[in-house]
Parts: structure tokens; C-alpha cells; sequence
């Protein structure tokens, strides 16, 4: 049902979470209106209630407090039942995570026809630069690819407002704007879109922004608080002395009758010290390499030597630290436990503890250190999946994407975390889409297809 005036509306909204480690106060007496056929942009640094918000408007929570009223409809009282309704009619909502859209069993293609109703499928598909993908699973996909294919899910359903959180947080550029060209095409069509995000390119195209600091709604004349900068623009050259060596690699993957080249022909060297770029478009074999690297999975020909590691079984994590896109935190831990997990498993959590505390700190996750990781938000968990692999100042560090869902001051203290750890001896190779990231690497390797088509010191 939709009704005339703002799509949306906040009124003196309160959200607290009560859990195992406390209460969390979420959302601190937030308004706000949404105009219809509009591009809403909810920005702030990690942790500012960004989710929260977008899953109060989504019908998929409840306020503790205040008024939400979504296409004319009260959602503060609504039942569960109701607010399912809500989603599937008049609101398509994009989780942070590119895999928690998506069924593992159905094809891109089948994503969206199953709600596309008299929509053009193909059309969709090929606006976000994914059509040769429609007969492929999830697991299949880039986490970009996976990212585009839950828009083109949402934006088929025909649904009038379309919620996403951080639409563009693991997508490369081109990617990006291929994303935010659907977005604008839809709203000529009338859909409403409200978007939380850390990217400037789309807070560029919204017609209204919404900043949020600690829960409230921020001043706009008031500076948004964010990490202390903390560029540096000398860092110690690399040792010289290889300390990964790859060679030749290759590895494929079969998919129905074709063949895909993931890894194809792959040989460089990182040093010690060394601090290594990987970039290149979302499919592009990035974390197909990292994983062989990682020891993760093998390749189908060449070899990968690295130094200082066992090869009688996984390596330790003193020897490979892996930041993956997935983050794989445990939820049964604590973000202090989950950082010092790595220490905990060596038998040396005391001899740790200081260098614990001194990654939380760094990170901004002290005052979180006793929370679940479900109790904070998705950049949180990144910087400490970002600290527990930075704990024991790894031989060979391997980084997925360790910036993407942080706003540009945090992207900061994580690049400069990494690099500080570089800096002591570690060898890291990083797949990144962001542009801040080149002040502190040593070189970048840009992939295409599989291949390294370009290197830039």
C-alpha cells in the first residue's frame, strides 16, 4: 500500500539491545523523514546506529521507543506477520554482507525471476554488469559479483523502496558505478531508495543525508567525529629477501561445461616487509590467489614457497594471518577473546596481553572489548578480524578487503595497523578496491582475468 507524502518517518526513535555482556544503546531519539522518489543517504562512522536504522524502516526490528511509520504504516506496534508483508510488497531490503541475500542452491537468474514478476530479467541483470552470470550459483561469485546480484534481486521485485545497507562496500569502482547508474535509473522510475554507506560517490548522487554519531542525528554544522588521521608518508623499505614465492600458479574451475581460469599463470615475490596491493575488478582471481597463498586452497599447477612456514600441515597463525571478507569471528567469544584467539590456541594468551590491548586500542574496540561480535556493527568486526590477524605480527599476512566497511578516518588506523605490522618484518599481500590504500603500500599488482596485467611501484 503506498500513500502520499514521505515514504518514511522517524520519530524520536530509541534502540537498545539488551544481551548476554549488557544493554547497547543503538539508536538515541532519531528523526527523520524520507521524501518519495528520493536517494536518502545515512552516513556516519562505524557503529553510529547506520544498520540499526535501515532494519527499523526494513520492519525486520522494533523500536524500543518512538514512531516508525513506513508507507503510512505504524511499525512500532506491527507484528511480526505484518512487517513481513511490509518486505514483501512494498520494501526490498540489501544486507551488509553480499551472501546473506542470496540462497546457495539457486542461480543469479533464478534469484531474480523468482520476484520479477513482468520484469525484464536479462535487463536487470546486464544493467548491473552481471549478466554472464545468470546461470551461476552464489558460491560461484565474486563477493562483488554476489553483491550486484542481491541489488538486481531487490530492484526486480518492484518493490518502492529498496533499504541497502552499504551497497557498494566490496565492489570495485567500475562495479560502483554500475551500481549507482541501476540506482538512479530506478528512481526515475519512482522507486525510493535509502542507502547506508561510508562511499562519497554515493553520497554524491543523494538528494538528502542523514548523519548519524553515536545514535543521534548529528548537527550538519558540527564536524562528524571520526579516527585521528594518522598518514605517513615514510614507512621502512623491504628487506630485499623473498619471503613468498610464487610461481606460475594456476588454478580453474569447472562449471557445467566451462571452464573457468581463476589464477592463470601467476608468478611474483613479496619481501619481507613488504606490503603488497592486489587490485583489479570484482572476479578477477583476487581471492582466488589470496586463498593459495593462505594455504587455503591448492593450486592446479605452479608452486607457492613461503618462507618460515611448516608444510606438515595448516599453518600456524604466528606463520599465515588471514583477514578474510568473511571476517569469521566467533560469536561464542568476546571481541577481546577473538583477538587474543591466535595467542589462546599458542598457550601464550598472557605473554599477549598487552599487545591485545594495544591493537583494540588502536582499532577503536577497547570500550567494545567485552561485547559478543553480533553486538557490534559489521566495521567493528572487521578491525577485529583485523587485530587478531595482526596479533602475533605474522610471518605472511593475507588481507581480503580489510577497509571495505570502514569510513575513510578508520580506514586509516586499520592501513596504518597493517603497515606498522609490515614495518616489523611481516610479508603482507592485500586485495583492496580503495584508492586511500596506496600512500601505504610498496608496490601494486592489478589482476584482469586471472593474470597480473600491470604492476606499479
Amino acid at each position: 500500500m503506498r500513500t502520499e507524502g514521505p515514504v518514511a518517518r522517524c520519530e524520536d526513535v530509541v534502540k537498545v539491545f539488551r544481551t548476554a555482556s549488557g544493554r547497547v544503546h543503538a539508536l538515541r531519539g532519531v528523526t527523520a523523514v524520507f521524501p518519495r522518489g528520493g536517494i536518502a543517504a545515512v552516513v556516519g562512522p562505524s557503529g553510529s546506529g547506520k544498520s540499526s536504522l535501515l532494519r527499523l524502516l526494513a520492519g525486520m526490528d522494533v523500536p524500543t521507543s518512538g514512531s516508525v511509520v513506513v508507507e503510512g504504516r505504524p511499525l512500532e506496534r506491527a507484528s511480526a506477520r505484518a512487517r513481513r508483508r511490509l518486505r514483501h510488497g512494498d520494501v526490498g531490503y540489501v544486507f551488509q554482507r553480499p551472501s546473506d541475500n542470496l540462497v546457495p542452491h539457486l542461480t543469479v537468474a533464478e534469484h531474480v525471476a523468482r520476484v520479477a514478476g513482468g520484469n525484464d530479467v536479462a535487463q536487470i541483470l546486464d544493467a548491473l554488469g552481471i549478466g554472464d552470470r545468470a546461470d551461476h550459483l552464489p558460491v560461484q561469485l565474486s563477493g562483488g559479483e554476489q553483491q550486484r546480484a542481491a541489488f538486481a534481486q531487490a530492484l526486480a521485485g518492484g518493490a518502492g523502496v529498496v533499504i541497502s545497507d552499504e551497497p557498494t562496500a566490496e565492489l570495485d569502482d567500475v562495479s560502483g558505478r554500475a551500481v549507482l547508474a541501476a540506482i538512479r535509473a530506478m528512481r526515475q522510475r519512482g522507486v525510493t531508495f535509502i542507502l547506508a554507506t561510508h562511499d562519497p560517490a554515493v553520497a554524491q548522487i543523494a538528494d538528502l543525508t542523514i548523519r548519524l554519531d553515536h545514535g543521534e542525528v548529528a548537527d550538519p554544522r558540527r564536524p562528524a567525529s571520526q579516527a585521528m588521521s594518522v598518514v605517513s608518508p615514510t614507512h621502512a623499505p623491504p628487506d630485499g629477501d623473498p619471503r613468498v614465492r610464487l610461481r606460475d600458479l594456476v588454478k580453474t574451475y569447472r562449471r557445467a561445461d566451462e571452464v573457468v581460469h581463476a589464477v592463470d599463470g601467476v608468478s611474483f615475490d613479496v619481501s619481507g616487509g613488504e606490503l603488497v596491493g592486489l587490485v583489479g575488478r570484482s572476479g578477477s582471481g583476487k581471492t582466488t590467489l589470496l586463498s593459495i597463498v593462505a594455504a587455503w586452497e591448492r593450486p592446479d599447477g605452479g608452486s607457492v614457497e613461503r618462507e618460515g612456514v611448516r608444510t606438515d600441515g595448516p599453518p600456524r597463525w604466528q606463520e599465515v594471518a588471514v583477514v578474510p571478507q568473511n571476517l569469521g569471528l566467533m560469536d561464542e567469544l568476546t571481541i577481546r577473546e577473538n583477538v587474543a584467539h591466535p595467542a589462546t590456541l599458542e598457550g601464550s594468551a598472557g605473554d599477549h596481553a598487552e599487545r591485545v590491548d594495544v591493537l583494540l586500542d588502536a582499532l577503536g574496540l577497547s570500550a567494545l572489548a567485552h561485547r559478543r561480535p553480533s553486538e557490534t556493527s559489521v566495521g567493528e568486526q572487521q578491525r577485529a578480524a583485523v587485530a587478531r590477524a595482526l596479533l602475533l605480527r605474522p610471518s605472511i599476512l593475507v588481507a581480503d578487503e580489510p577497509t571495505c566497511h570502514q569510513d575513510r578516518g578508520w580506514t586509516e588506523r586499520v592501513l596504518a595497523a597493517i603497515r606498522e605490522t609490515c614495518d616489523t618484518g611481516t610479508s603482507c599481500i592485500m586485495a583492496t578496491h580503495d584508492a586511500s590504500a596506496r600512500p601505504y603500500l610498496d608496490r601494486t599488482l592489478e589482476m584482469h582475468d586471472g593474470r597480473i596485467a600491470a604492476t606499479t611501484a
